[in-house]
């Protein structure tokens, strides 16, 4: 009985990341494989500062960050992002379920989500690591319209 409990589980399991509606995203594929862009690209640069720190875009539209530092950064949305995307690259999904609030961007790499809920979408970007930096941690905000 344990044994039939146990592999009803493990296909339980597979089945649901199998059924997994949206791909996992990396930061390689294409923005069509990685779900529904339906606006344009902002794009947030990140030096020693965010440009810019606030944002307003409509829904739909794809926010990507663009870190133009030397050493690694690590972007981390505050809260989950599970139903407010429509489409992530290079934000993944951890073993297939929910989405990754955060990513590390090493230097000229980029990441981007669209948003699909209207609402305020906070985030903080951070040296990555034990990278000794003069970089503070630093905080943005994403208006979705």
């Amino acid at each position: 009985m344990k044994t039939l409990m146990h592999s009803l589980l493990a296909l339980a399991m597979l089945s649901l990341a199998a059924c997994s509606s949206s791909p996992t995203a990396t930061k390689t594929r294409s923005e069509m494989e990685a779900g529904t862009k339906t606006g344009m690209v902002k794009n947030i640069v990140i030096n020693e500062r965010i440009t810019p720190d606030a944002l307003t875009v409509r829904a739909g539209d794809e926010v990507r960050w663009i870190n133009q530092r030397q050493d690694s950064i690590t972007v981390t949305i505050d809260g989950p992002l599970e139903h407010n995307v429509s489409c992530r690259n290079g934000f993944s999904k951890a073993m297939g379920m929910g989405v990754d609030n955060s990513t590390t961007l090493a230097s000229n790499e980029t990441a981007g989500l669209c948003f699909s809920r209207v609402g305020t979408v906070k985030y903080s970007v951070r040296p990555s690591g034990d990278v000794r930096t003069t970089m503070a941690d630093t905080h943005g905000s994403i208006t979705v319209q």
